[in-house]
């Protein structure tokens, strides 16, 4: 047996820190294969059942890099102190708790523990089983709020750096008295060197201790060279050479500066995630023996009475038990009318209670809840790699050996030509600096990110994003009828009358139905109160098998009236006459017969979509062919066809049916297959082809089996999905040509080609700056994806 294990991974700057970490975790035996996104920051691992956790954690630490941690702050009862040992080897030993450590004195636990294998529950009811009485004092450490300690951290390295070498600058490129002395300058930038730039020297050191090299391989090597050949000109007096103090102390500012504009652009990449989880509410009010608590979010139970007062968030997903209310539901719906609720129907977490007082028993809380899940979605999105990122992994990954040898080229080549050591270790610094694979390595994973926050924002969640790239190519969309071209939801299209006083007939029909739970039977009902007629009480009620109702009401003189509703095959077996149908439409026929004589017959349909139209027709001037497949009747599938100009349509077809077809479509004539559905009977088709699309209002299963989920708009989706794929698609392919173009031109320049030609020699500063520019170029035009038209 296999399994999934996902750790968070903090500490990689480039795409080859990504790919040491992964070849690291591949070499293992317990490991079936191993994928890291430098973007995400995590690693996404195929393993056997045999694998030990904490064998995966002390790989990537002794690749140099650490896991992303929660801390669980616990408050405990009583302990004995020869108790406290064995107790932490035990919680210790839960796979996913990193470090565990109780103090007796201060009576609590302080665990942290990796979130993507185990939760705090399971903590919580381990704890418990050791016959502990644990609680939570402490909110845990979100990892949005670690990134910005981070960033915080990252930010002031850089100020500090800054101070540090701008007098280094000066003194050095304007021969400032004072500051132009060597000492000086060897005093200033030391802490540059070895502080605020200590970063990339550690994470270079342990990427050379396992045989890789990376990004920070460059600088730490440009860096040092730079450093250490000015400390040995310093010591021996060699006045007459150039010191490279400042080119140190500019270059680890320069990344720096680089690196915080990279990390603040990526932030950006996640606000839609950071919107979400702002939505989720953070306390909630339960009855708990007759009283009212109100209490942490994640403390919520299933089966909890929560209680919810006018203007308050809703906090979980549940049955209303008690009360009325009007809710805005247009953050999950898309729909901007507010919705009213009774007893028995669901209300979801996130949303906004406008009026009324409702009492909710929670059934979905916590990770189970439907904003939490849509959350979820789009993390596991950003962390796939399309095809497109492969080709960058595989060039990252021998990029940085191939500069290594480049720059010791470069600085052979100019002592061979010319004999100055200043100026070939000039050029190779260079040439080291200005070959950083940043860009190369961001060039996909930023565009992907801000793809999947974007199509969130327009009510598209991409649950797979290696299909992201395929959906661009959809030849053939299939799509389910019921639900998904249509309202899913029948409706009175017509009524033809067998007798003048039409008021009256609606309104015995209304009475008589009103106790029934048949879909037919609500729309007649609805349709009835559209025509200003509410339902009565019935005198008697009773559901007919072989379906219809038949009521006992009274009329508006307060006569008795025997009233039958249903089908024909019902009113032939009661013995009455059916007349002509004046109807031609595809249809559901209801009769209603009144005292044994029938005086109405309703004419009911699915209503299609107002927004199928103009779609298909979207989609078909896209060069994309539109097929039905339902498993509905022949003739109502032809009707659908027709009124939508669909020339492709299978009818009666059953779930695993569906997927065969798709698979025929899909292998036998080669045909990029899109299957949009709602159901469970379209689960297996929406898993065998090669894009899965689910509508937000269809099931679970549907919408788990299914690569992508349209949450709002209904099908106004697709067309919107292409666009943002083939846009999504142009935009890595442009940020992989001018990272590609950024290194052929600038390791040339960098190694003195131009100076052949009478041109200028780089100079390092200047090519850590065009490094670090060039990283930002590439998020930046990512970004640009949150604005651009689609």
């Amino acid at each position: 047996m296999t399994k999934i294990v996902e750790i968070p991974i903090k500490g990689m700057t480039c795409a080859a820190c990504a790919q040491a970490v992964q070849r690291a975790l591949n070499r293992l035996e317990e490991v079936i294969s191993a994928e890291v996104n430098l973007l995400t920051e995590k690693a996404k691992i195929e393993v056997t059942d045999k694998v030990d956790i904490h064998r995966l954690i002390s790989i990537v630490r002794a690749t140099g890099y650490d896991i992303g941690k929660t801390n669980l702050y616990l408050q405990i009862s009583e302990l004995a102190p020869d108790s406290a040992r064995p107790i932490e080897e035990k919680i210790a030993q839960l796979e996913g708790v990193v470090e565990v450590k109780i103090d007796i004195v201060n009576k609590n636990i302080v665990l942290s523990y990796i979130p993507t294998i185990i939760d705090e529950d399971k903590i919580l009811s381990a704890i418990k089983t050791l016959g502990i009485k644990a609680k939570k004092y402490a909110d845990t450490i979100s990892a949005f709020e670690e990134k910005k300690k981070e960033f915080k951290k990252l930010k002031k390295d850089l100020i500090i750096s800054f101070i540090f070498t701008l007098p280094v600058f000066l003194g050095s490129m304007f021969h400032i008295p004072f500051l132009h002395e060597g000492i000086i300058q060897l005093v200033l930038t030391t802490p540059v060197q070895f502080i605020t730039g200590w970063r990339f020297h550690r994470l270079a050191f342990l990427a050379l201790k396992h045989g890789t090299a990376n990004m920070n391989s460059l600088v730490s090597l440009g860096t040092n060279a730079a450093y250490f050949y000015s400390v040995a000109m310093l010591i021996l007096g060699h006045g007459g050479f150039h010191l490279y103090f400042e080119t140190s102390a500019v270059i680890i500012t320069l990344i720096l500066f680089g690196r915080t504009l990279e990390e603040k652009a990526k932030a950006k990449t996640s606000e839609a995630i950071q919107r979400l989880i702002q939505l989720q509410p953070k306390r909630a009010v339960v009855i708990r023996d007759g009283k009212e608590q109100e209490i942490n979010i994640d403390e919520v139970l299933p089966e909890d009475i929560v209680l919810i007062r006018q203007s308050e968030k809703i906090p979980v997903d549940g049955i209303i038990v008690e009360g009325e209310a009007t809710v805005d539901e247009s953050m999950i719906t898309g729909e901007p009318i507010p919705v009213d609720k009774s007893a028995g129907e669901k209300v979801i977490g996130g949303t906004i209670l406008l009026s009324g007082v409702i009492k909710v028993e929670a059934k979905a809380v916590g990770k189970n809840a439907l904003l939490n899940q849509i959350i979820k979605l789009i993390q596991e999105a950003q962390t796939g790699k399309p095809p497109v990122q492969r080709l960058a992994d595989k060039i990252s990954a021998i990029f940085v050996p191939t500069v290594l040898a480049v720059a010791v080229l470069t600085f052979a080549l100019w002592m061979f030509l010319q004999g100055e050591v200043s100026q070939a270790l000039s050029n190779s610094i260079a040439v080291l600096i200005i070959a950083c694979p940043c860009a190369l390595g961001l060039a996909t994973p930023t565009a992907i990110m801000v793809a999947t926050g974007r199509s969130a924002k327009e009510g598209i969640l991409i649950r797979n994003v290696e299909k992201l790239e395929e959906v661009g190519k959809i030849e053939i969309l299939f799509s389910d009828k019921t639900g998904t071209l249509t309202q899913g939801k029948p409706e009175v299209k017509d009524v033809q009358y067998l007798d003048v006083d039409k008021s009256e007939i609606l309104s015995l029909c209304a009475t008589a139905e009103k106790y029934s739970e048949h879909p037919l039977a609500k729309a007649i009902i609805r349709h009835c109160m559209r025509e200003g007629i509410n339902p009565d009480e019935p005198e008697s009620f009773e559901v007919v098998a072989g379906g219809g109702v038949l009521a006992k009401v009274f009329d508006a003189k307060g006569d008795k009236r025997e009233v039958l509703i249903g089908s024909s095959k019902l009113m032939q077996k009661k013995n009455i006459n059916l007349p002509e149908l004046s109807y031609s439409e595809s249809t559901t026929t209801v009769y209603a017969a009144i005292d044994g004589n029938i005086k109405a017959i309703f004419f009911i349909a699915d209503p299609i979509r107002e927004e199928s139209v103009e779609t298909i027709k979207e989609l078909q001037k896209m060069g994309i062919e539109v097929a039905i497949i339902t498993g509905d009747n022949e003739l109502t599938a032809k009707a659908v066809a027709e009124k939508l100009e669909i020339k492709i349509y299978f009818a009666g077809v059953l779930p695993n049916e569906k997927a065969k077809i798709v698979r025929k479509f899909r292998v036998v004539e080669r045909k990029n297959v899109a299957m949009i559905g709602d159901g469970i009977n379209d689960a297996p088709a929406l898993a065998e082809a090669n894009i899965g699309i689910a509508m937000g209002s269809g099931t679970d299963i549907a919408i788990h089996t299914a690569d992508v989920t349209l949450m709002k708009g209904g099908l106004k989706g697709v067309p919107v999905l292409i666009r943002l794929s083939k846009l999504t698609l142009r935009t890595i392919k442009e940020n992989l040509f001018w990272a590609f173009i950024y290194n052929v031109i600038g390791i040339p320049v960098a190694a003195g080609v131009l100076y052949i030609f009478g041109g200028p020699l780089l100079n390092p500063m200047l090519a850590s700056l065009a490094m670090s520019l060039s990283s930002v170029s590439v998020v930046s035009n990512s970004l640009r994806l949150k604005k651009r038209k689609i």
